[in-house]
């Protein structure tokens, strides 16, 4: 193969692998229900500036410390347990932008919801779900290991 061959290849390539990948500004500006929606203006100079996310880095979730809301919390019992996925579905339903995770941590049950980076954002949804729903004693967790999309 010559060398002139060689570089219709590579370029051909590139252009096949460049196509797949977004800008950030297109990554940020796609609409994802329940999650608002972006808008960004600027000269379309900037995008090829700014970088591209890859497929692979699309829906990839990273790992952080941070907050999160418990609306409920029982003991070990098959009560509590009903309990705790009775919240869970509950939320769920009336909260579906919200992630809600319910889990055992020895010796409760327990029903959380969210992944906030900062305490203010917790903060508002606890106070959100107080006046909301009909669960008491809703409190923030510091210190949780939450997931943050890329």
């Amino acid at each position: 193969m010559n060398k002139k061959g060689i570089v219709i290849f590579l370029l051909l390539f590139t252009a096949l692998a460049s196509a797949q990948q977004r800008t950030l500004v297109q990554e940020l500006e796609r609409d994802i229900p329940g999650k608002g929606h972006i808008r960004i203006e600027g000269d379309v100079c900037l995008d090829s500036l700014i970088g591209t996310v890859s497929e692979a880095q699309s829906g990839t979730m990273i790992k952080a410390r941070g907050y999160r809301v418990q609306v409920f919390a029982g003991n070990n019992t098959r009560a509590s347990k009903e309990k705790a996925n009775e919240v869970d579905k509950y939320l769920r339903t009336n909260y579906p932008d919200m992630p809600v995770y319910t889990s055992f941590k020895s010796p409760r049950w327990l029903c959380t919801v969210g992944d906030f980076l900062y305490y203010e954002e917790a903060y508002e949804v606890m106070r959100k779900l107080s006046k909301e729903t009909p669960y008491k004693g809703i409190i923030i967790l510091p210190n949780q290991e939450i997931q943050i999309p890329l």
